[in-house]
């Protein structure tokens, strides 16, 4: 699932660059470098400044796609890919990257209570979203197509397994039903924007951004000292945006009905569905929400996508350290209590 946030620096940038590499570097350690790239099926972009930042951002980059080609559902060679293909059947070693990232899925399924769920994958397809241009060629599915596809999301049936066995770790997946099918669209962006973080720090970075789809991750602040600044675009007026929101060593992710979607007889259908529904989410138009982490944000922009204003926000407030801005279908604004900036223009 793609997802759209633009750093106000990064606009002009992401827009006129996003299929090209753009890459500055001066002797100057306080002057910010930065690259993008094509990949993860979107813009990636890493700003950092610093004494090792050039290598840094060159191992940050490749650590992203390492990981990447771990879980991209997309990819025949993924480990998420060997789940899927061997569904029912025997269980796939993988290895501790692709365990951390569906264990954290698994934890925000058991915490929503369904609404976050990444063996969403067989709805992915019967909607029409399992391809590079969204949308259905006939008619809408029947309710009985829903259903059929509805018996084989279920996060339960994904069976995780993480121990020491003589000293040897053991780490396997199975997902219990033929048919079932991972998609990590809502959680892999920010997992791999956390990885790239966790190198940056090993090469003593100190002030970094990196902008992974619609998730952010900082570092420390911009080299005048002064916080990061996030834009949160608005779902209904392209390149507008509603708020922009400070970040020092946090992330922020943002789901939007806006990224993709197709029109049919007239309704916008969206790719973000509810697993207990078996339907496109029609309530919402975007949520964002601000955490320490990229899995935290990127895991919670979706659940409280799903969940709605009222249960997703009283999920937030339970979290510590989380916050989120919420728009509703009729543009409603709902903000959580710790939400940074309270002048909202809609």
């Amino acid at each position: 699932m793609t997802k759209k946030i633009i750093t106000d620096l990064a606009l002009i940038l992401i827009i006129v660059c996003a299929f090209s590499r753009a890459f500055a570097e001066t002797a100057d350690n306080g002057t910010l470098r930065e690259e993008t790239r094509q990949m993860l099926h979107t813009a990636v972009q890493i700003k950092a400044w610093g004494d090792n930042a050039a290598p840094a951002m060159a191992a940050a980059f490749a650590e992203m796609d390492r990981v990447n080609k771990l879980l991209n559902n997309y990819d025949n060679a993924s480990e998420i890919s060997a789940i899927n293909r061997n569904a029912g059947g025997q269980a796939v070693a993988v290895s501790p990257e692709t365990m951390e990232a569906l264990q954290a899925a698994d934890k925000y399924a058991r915490l929503s209570g369904g609404a976050h769920d990444v063996t969403v994958g067989p709805l992915v397809k019967l909607w029409g979203f399992a391809k590079d241009k969204p949308g259905l060629p006939g008619a809408q599915p029947t309710a009985a197509q829903i259903k059929k596809a509805k018996e084989l999301v279920d996060y339960r049936a994904l069976e995780l397994v993480d121990r020491v066995e003589n000293g040897t770790p053991v780490r396997t997946a199975r997902l219990a039903k033929a048919g079932m099918c991972i998609d990590m669209g809502s959680i892999s962006k920010g997992y791999c924007a956390d990885r790239a973080i966790a190198v940056l720090k090993k090469f003593g970075v100190t002030g970094a951004l990196v902008a992974s789809g619609g998730t952010i991750c900082t570092i420390g602040h911009k080299p005048d000292g002064t916080p990061w600044k996030v834009a949160v675009r608005h779902p209904r007026k392209d390149d507008d945006f509603m708020t922009f929101v400070p970040l020092v060593d946090a992330s922020i992710s943002t789901s939007g009905d806006y990224e993709r979607f197709y029109k049919k007889n007239g309704k916008r259908v969206s790719h973000i569905f509810d697993p207990r529904t078996g339907r496109p989410v029609e309530g919402m138009q975007s949520s964002s929400v601000i955490a320490k982490t990229g899995l935290e944000t990127d895991s919670l922009d979706t659940t409280l996508f799903v969940l709605g204003p009222k249960k997703g926000k009283a999920l937030i407030d339970k979290l510590p350290g989380t916050a989120a801005l919420l728009i509703t279908a009729d543009g409603k604004i709902v903000m959580t209590k710790g939400w940074p900036e309270k002048i909202v223009i809609y």
